[in-house]
């Protein structure tokens, strides 16, 4: 039982470093953004691709793939998404839908239909064990890692300037227009921010899960199950709702597997009836 809750308290810090940034558009842009999982698919296979095929070193592979992945956000926000955004925030949801089904085949027609999987170890460390409990050290690391980029995200959106222009956008963008913030560069520079945070996570969950390209949609529904169970708003709820999420995944495929989506999707509906806003949910942010 503890060496259960431990993989999955280890996991649901990858789970929230993916939903952070679903969080951030979806708050910030108030959009659905289905092509949230295809920055966890991007960030991913090219770090597989750096790391397995070309042989880079496995940090500068994910730093690598997390740039790339940001730079691909900002790319899909500035010729795709503002344009529609602009006209109908509804609509973007569409326009997403089949942007990350035009992305999907291109991914399918580069690196194929097949999972791929990063096969790492920390050289002269492979495992950590503590009595009976042996766990890879490289999820370990992992798991600080995410921890780690979650606090400096936290950070960033508290304590900078890029932070106050995002909290005055998301709870009034016409105020914040008045007060002369550039509303399309900051949607643009979270976009970006999303994308990098996102591809940080493909990046590391490749390591420890196979990846492919058609689970895209996968993951767009992981980060939106794991943003409700934290609440909207708020970055410290994601990361609690990550970790949750993390265990009680790891619970139910463990012990039940035939049932686990079913045991899962039961136990978010109870969480709604008791609380609808999410463990640290902001409530709702009128927009006039």
């Amino acid at each position: 039982m503890l060496d259960v809750l431990i993989y999955g308290l280890l996991r649901g810090a990858t789970f929230a470093l993916v939903a952070f940034g679903f969080s951030l558009v979806l708050g910030v842009l108030n959009i659905v953004n289905i092509t949230h999982g295809i920055f966890i698919i991007f960030g991913g296979l090219i770090t597989y691709t750096l790391f397995s095929e070309l042989g880079w070193p496995l940090p500068l592979a994910v730093v690598t793939a997390s740039l790339a992945t940001g730079a691909l956000a900002g790319v899909l926000q500035k010729a795709f998404i503002e344009r529609v955004h602009s006209a109908n925030p509804l609509m973007v949801l569409v326009q997403t839908l089949g942007l990350a089904i035009v992305i999907t085949s291109i991914f399918e027609k580069t690196w194929g239909t097949s999972e791929r999987l990063i096969n790492a170890i920390i050289p002269g460390y492979p495992i950590i064990q503590v009595g009976d409990f042996i766990v890879p050290t490289l999820e370990v690391v992992t798991f600080v890692i995410a921890l780690a980029s979650a606090g400096v995200l936290y950070l960033a959106m508290e304590r900078t300037e890029f932070g106050r222009t995002v909290r005055a956008c998301r709870d009034n963008p016409r105020s914040a227009a008045l007060l002369g913030i550039d509303i399309s560069g900051v949607y643009l520079k979270t976009m970006i921010v999303c994308g990098l945070w996102t591809g940080l996570a493909g990046a590391l969950l490749i390591t420890t899960q196979p990846l492919a390209p058609y689970m895209h949609l996968h993951w767009t529904i992981e980060a939106f199950l794991i943003v409700i169970i934290g609440g909207l708003g708020s970055m410290p709820g994601v990361l609690v709702g990550g970790l949750l999420y993390g265990i009680f995944n790891h619970l139910a495929y463990f012990y039940y597997p035939a049932f686990a989506p079913a045991l899962i999707f039961s136990g978010l509906v109870v969480l709604l009836l008791v609380r609808p806003q999410g463990v640290f949910g902001l409530g709702a942010v009128i927009r006039k």
